[in-house]
């Protein structure tokens, strides 16, 4: 039984005005009236990561659902909201995780956020958390018989290569070259989990692919970059940045597990910006240095743990080079889903909560 669009705009209104206030009432997330959301029976759903920013904002909107019954959010840290329906339990991706999928009523649902956004200093480590973790997660999945599956991968997965096509469409090969140990990671993750979707055929397998967030709880390596007084830029490069503000990355995951469609979907809002365009917006002066030559210098300070003058590992230093820029027509067309704010707005209210 689907929904009329009447009753589908209201829930969407609802999803709204309850997950994200400050939208008002007046405002539909953006799923459009033309494809149609197939209600889901009573069920359990299990979150990893659920205590971040883009988590919480998922997690209400789960919440808000009367047909979810149950939901398990796993994380190390403990969530800033007590939403009913949810239960919160610290734990570690590194832990096994068979008995939460497995607990009655056993997982129907199950996504995967959990992971290193900020780069370790200790890889081995940061392995065992991203792939031992996904691995830990899709071993819960298939000991309780999950259904559907959604795993939030990265745009970064597509490596940055001067031969992408503009934009990338999500059926387009992920590059081998040139990667950080973030965006490997996240391709060797999609792999596994595209394994275990081959294993599982009647799995409702979903991966997300989101460019770079923003707003205005982001607090990571990237936009720590533009807060400091100086940086350097790649010289001879100055591509275009795709932004999605954080609440359109909440809700178009939401959008995503609301359909049975299964595959990649890139997530990223319409507009670019400029590199030198946010450097200017955020006050950063970045003089150009050869590429060697800041290559070698970010390996430098990374291996002397010099935070304060680098954050990023040195091969974060090829996405300012070349960066991907993705379709979100497969988001918009098949999914319906309207993107409250573009990438200038995404900056404006980074800006905006930094002022405050």
């Amino acid at each position: 039984m689907a929904l009329s669009p009447n009753e589908r705009e209201l829930w969407l209104t609802d999803y709204y005005a309850s997950t994200f206030p400050a939208a008002g009432r007046c405002l539909v997330a953006g799923l459009s009236p033309v494809v149609f959301l197939v209600p889901w029976p009573p069920m359990h759903v299990l979150v990893t990561g659920g205590s971040g920013y883009i988590g919480q904002g998922l997690v209400r909107s789960l919440a808000a659902r009367s047909d979810v019954t149950a939901i398990t959010n796993v994380d190390i840290r403990e969530p800033t909201d007590t939403i009913a329906k949810v239960r919160f339990v610290p734990r570690s991706v590194t832990e096994d995780l068979d008995d939460l999928f497995t607990s009655d009523p056993p997982v129907a649902v199950a996504v995967h956020l959990a992971w290193t956004v900020d780069p370790l200093r200790d890889s081995r480590r940061q392995t065992e958390i991203c792939l031992g973790g996904t691995k830990r997660f899709l071993d819960g999945c298939a000991a309780a018989g999950t259904g559907k599956l959604l795993f939030a991968s990265s745009g970064t997965a597509y490596g940055a290569h001067p031969d992408h096509a503009v934009p990338v469409a999500e059926d387009e090969p992920l590059k081998p070259r040139w990667h950080m140990q973030y965006s490997r990671e996240k391709q060797q993750a999609e792999a596994m989990v595209a394994d275990h979707g081959r294993e599982h055929p009647n799995v409702i397998t979903q991966i997300a692919r989101p460019c770079v967030v923003g707003g205005p709880h982001v607090d990571n390596f990237i936009f720590r970059s533009l807060r400091k007084p100086l940086v350097a830029r790649p010289a001879g490069y100055d591509p275009e940045v795709q932004l999605v503000h954080e609440d359109d990355c909440a809700a178009a995951l939401a959008a995503i597990l609301a359909t049975d469609l299964a595959g990649a979907f890139n997530i990223a809002a319409d507009g670019c910006l400029r590199l030198s365009e946010l450097y200017r917006r955020t006050g950063v002066r970045a003089p150009a240095l050869p590429s060697w030559l800041l290559k070698s210098l970010a390996t430098t300070l990374w291996h002397l743990r010099l935070h304060g003058l680098n954050e990023s590992p040195p091969g974060f230093v090829d996405f300012l080079k070349h960066p991907w820029l993705m379709s979100n027509r497969r988001l918009k067309e098949e999914v319906g889903f309207r993107f409250r704010y573009d990438a200038e707005a995404t900056l404006e209210t980074y800006l905006a909560a930094r002022a405050a």
